[in-house]
């Protein structure tokens, strides 16, 4: 519910201007306090609920999701018992993000690994990897603070890398 507010919160600017500029009120200043925005009210709610709904059914495809995850743009793993330094990490990461060419390796220090992720429509998203006390914790993000949906994009970014490195333990 909160999500279908954001977007019809966000939409409702855009679909005003555009309802505003459709009947012609623009030309002049003062006549744009007297456009009828009930359909401005009514696109913005539809267009909400759209987008809410496609963000909603990109988390169903991805399946096997923890409830408190859902429809979060911040993703949060860990992958409990790997005692694996950050060289360790980077090495066993180097491969997956080598073969991919919208992955590059962002920056590397002792403490994190990041690593940028393009996404075909534009979006970049964050992905960190720090070693714990407790075993590795993959995180990721959109770079954007702006974003309010993301399409399931960082939690299929989370389950990949943690998959990879399940597999090459």
């Amino acid at each position: 519910m909160i999500n279908w507010i954001k977007l019809t919160a966000f939409s409702f600017p855009v679909t005003a201007a555009l309802v505003a500029m459709k009947q012609g009120k623009m030309k002049y200043g003062y006549d744009f306090l007297t456009v009828d925005h009930n359909w401005s009210i009514i696109i913005a709610i539809g267009f909400g609920m759209v987008l809410n709904t496609w963000h909603a059914v990109s988390f169903e495809e991805i399946g096997n999701i923890d409830p408190k995850q859902y429809l979060k743009m911040r993703q949060k793993f860990v992958i409990i018992d790997s005692k694996w330094t950050i060289d360790q990490l980077k090495e066993k990461v180097g491969p997956m993000v080598d073969s991919n060419k919208r992955w590059k390796l962002e920056s590397h220090n002792q403490n994190q690994l990041k690593i940028k992720i393009k996404n075909g429509w534009g979006f970049t998203d964050i992905l960190s990897l720090t070693p714990t006390n407790n075993g590795i914790e993959i995180y990721s993000k959109p770079k954007s603070p702006f974003a309010i949906v993301d399409m399931g994009r960082n939690l299929k970014n989370v389950k990949d890398v943690s998959k990879y490195l399940k597999e090459s333990v």
